[in-house]
């Protein structure tokens, strides 16, 4: 049995064919809890005659196959993610007419049948958290340093001279600057 399934937001179009090449199933299933447990009942269907798992396939597109593949990951399902480019490649010889029907038929399925292609490997949720805090702390850095550029840049055209005094990263240096942002704030003008 082959389970080949499209994403698109919240949702999977999802065809099941036999080993003969003909589909045997053709529907859709939300990414929520009930349809998984649906769709785990369907896979243990399939699994059951002759204990053999499904070659599953889908396509991976931005974050809208994630849930999909937790749920793979969670039961210990193997899978194939294709990247959209490489499905495209794949069919560019077949005629098409864009749906994600026809996309779940031809773009996966088929060429499912004509490629050798090897299970996605899936990593220790350890190494993905780490690179989901990786990538956040570089977000955070990089807002850091724009800010501190916008801080300079603000700095120099009201109060120069502030920044040669101190480190600008230093806490003390933040407080005077939002204190005293202007030197007229530190030595009040006198009025004569």
């Amino acid at each position: 049995m082959y389970w080949h399934s499209t994403l698109v937001m919240g949702k999977s179009t999802m065809v099941i064919y036999n080993h003969y090449k003909k589909c045997e199933y053709e529907g859709e299933i939300k990414h929520n809890k009930s349809s998984f447990k649906a769709l785990n009942e369907k896979i243990c269907e399939i699994i059951k005659p002759d204990g053999q798992a499904p070659e599953i396939v889908f396509e991976a597109s931005g974050v809208y196959p994630r849930p999909l593949e937790y749920f793979f990951q969670t039961e210990g399902y193997t899978y194939h993610r294709v990247s959209p480019l490489e499905a495209n490649l794949k069919t560019s010889s077949m005629h098409r007419h864009k749906t994600d029907t026809s996309d779940a038929h031809k773009q996966l399925a088929k060429s499912h049948f004509q490629t050798e292609r090897s299970t996605t490997y899936q990593e220790e949720n350890y190494y993905k958290q780490m690179r989901a805090l990786t990538r956040y702390y570089d977000e955070l850095d990089s807002e850091m340093t724009n800010l501190y550029s916008r801080m300079h840049t603000i700095l120099q055209l009201s109060f120069p001279a502030q920044e040669s005094l101190l480190s600008k990263r230093s806490a003390l240096f933040l407080n005077i600057a939002q204190l005293n942002p202007h030197p007229d704030e530190v030595c009040p003008v006198q009025k004569p």
